[in-house]
Parts: structure tokens; C-alpha cells; sequence
């Protein structure tokens, strides 16, 4: 009965965790309201990081028997734009990896790279750039490329390719950051129907493009695309391009293929 009677007085319950070698009560608090619901498969302290929870942190920083956090917890911190956070975790000893400031760069937290760059070794990859250009975050990129050497990868010019950023593009010729990944680059675009990017690519990149190129954009009925390639391409075209866009009824296209014979390449 005394057991029940402690249990059931919910300040004396309090004391008793605030004293007992267990969790401190924050550190539970979060535990069945936050982190139980949440399924995440995070360890709770760096689920607490990941959702900026700082005072149960520190809550449990004072229980060396409680406090445990992985690299897990800064990237998390990181990514998600938690400040506060991340100079906690950091000023307390805590780990991290390159996906700290990946992350924070694909999300756009300028600050948070600015730190991690000023206080941390463990630096970034060349996703962080990639990312913080894809998501139009121009002042982070713009300070990864002034304070970091990664660069970004021959897929972020496949990618803006494909997704019509001309814009972006332009940026990574400008800056030299192209890549090798020049035909795959055009071969999307002109699938894609992005004639802007083609006609550029055309003008600026040393790549070839693939027959991809023409059979993309005639399958997919892209007639101002099939017109420029096989005016100023020589590339070519395939019999299977040729085949699926009379399947598909494009027949202006199907006459500019076949009014260009030596464009078939097999």
C-alpha cells in the first residue's frame, strides 16, 4: 500500500526519479510523449538532438550512466536546422560525420555550416554543394564555394538537366563545375524536352550526346527538339525511337526522322 500511495502522489513521484539512479524526469517526459509515438529507430538522446530538444540533453548529460549520443545526434541536429543544438552537442564533446554539414547544406541552414566549418574537421562531401545548389540555396552554396574544396559531383549538371534549371546550368559551366557527365546531361534534357538546355549544352559542352538524345525526344513528342538535334547533331537516332514515336501517333516527328536517313544509326 505505501508503494501505491507513492506512485499515486505525483510530486513525491517526481522527487523520488529526480533522485533515483535512473532517468532524470525530462529525459522520460520526452521519452513517452515524443519519442515513443515517433517510432523512429534514433536512439532517444539523438532523437532528442534530431528534434532540438536541448534541455533534455543536458537533462541527461548530468547522469554519465544515462547519457550516451552517437554521431547520429549532430548530423540529425544539423540537418534539421537546430542551432542550438549543434553548439551544445559540439561544446559538449559530442561526434559527428560529414552528413552534418551535407545535410544542413541541403536545407539550406547557412549558419549551421558556417560552424560546422569553423569549429569541426570532419568537413562535408560533394553532396552538400550539390544539394544546397538543386534546392536553390544560393548564400550557402555560394559559401561552399568560397570556404570548401569538395565541389559537387558530374551528377548535379545530369540532374539540373533534367529538371529544366538552365539557370543551373549556366552556374556550373560558369564556375567550372560541369563535371564528365556532359551526354547524359544532354541526353535527359532532350527526353525531358528542355530545349534551352540542349541548344546550351550544344554550344558549351565538349561531350557527345547518345542516340538516347534523339529517340528520347522523338518518343516522348518532343517535335522542337527532334528539329534541332537532327539539324545540328549528328548523333543520330535508332530504329526503336523511330518505332515508338509512330506508335505514338507523332508523325511530324516520324517525317523529320525519316526525311534524315543518315541519322539512323541502327
Amino acid at each position: 500500500m505505501a508503494s501505491l500511495a507513492v506512485v499515486c502522489d505525483a510530486p513525491l513521484l517526481a522527487m523520488v526519479c529526480a533522485f533515483q539512479a535512473g532517468w532524470p524526469r525530462a529525459l522520460l517526459d520526452y521519452h513517452r510523449a515524443i519519442y515513443v509515438p515517433s517510432l523512429s529507430q534514433l536512439s532517444v538522446l539523438d532523437h532528442a538532438a534530431s528534434t532540438g530538444a536541448t534541455k533534455v540533453l543536458a537533462a541527461a548529460y548530468k547522469h554519465s550512466s544515462v547519457y550516451c549520443v552517437s554521431a547520429a545526434a549532430m548530423d540529425a541536429a544539423a540537418s534539421n536546422g537546430h542551432f542550438e543544438t549543434v553548439v551544445w552537442l559540439h561544446r559538449h564533446g559530442a561526434p559527428c560525420s560529414v552528413w552534418a554539414m551535407n545535410g544542413a547544406a541541403k536545407r539550406g541552414h547557412l549558419a549551421i555550416v558556417q560552424f560546422l566549418h569553423a569549429h569541426r574537421s570532419e568537413g562535408c562531401t560533394e553532396y552538400a554543394l550539390h544539394h544546397a545548389l538543386l534546392s536553390s540555396h544560393t548564400t550557402t552554396a555560394s559559401f561552399l564555394l568560397a570556404h570548401r574544396a569538395e565541389g559537387c559531383c558530374s551528377y548535379t549538371l545530369v540532374r539540373a538537366a533534367q529538371l529544366g534549371r538552365l539557370d543551373l546550368v549556366e552556374f556550373l559551366f560558369v564556375h567550372h563545375l560541369q563535371g564528365r557527365s556532359g551526354a547524359q546531361a544532354m541526353d535527359i534534357a532532350a527526353t525531358w524536352g528542355h530545349l534551352a538546355i540542349v541548344q546550351y549544352l550544344h554550344d558549351h559542352s565538349d561531350s557527345a550526346c547518345t542516340t538516347q538524345a534523339l529517340d528520347g525526344a522523338a518518343m516522348h513528342g518532343h517535335a522542337n527538339v527532334v528539329a534541332f538535334l537532327v539539324l545540328h547533331r549528328r548523333e543520330g537516332y535508332s530504329s526503336l525511337g523511330l518505332e515508338r514515336a509512330r506508335h505514338r501517333g507523332f508523325d511530324a516527328i516520324v517525317q523529320t526522322l525519316l526525311s534524315s536517313p543518315h541519322l539512323l544509326r541502327y
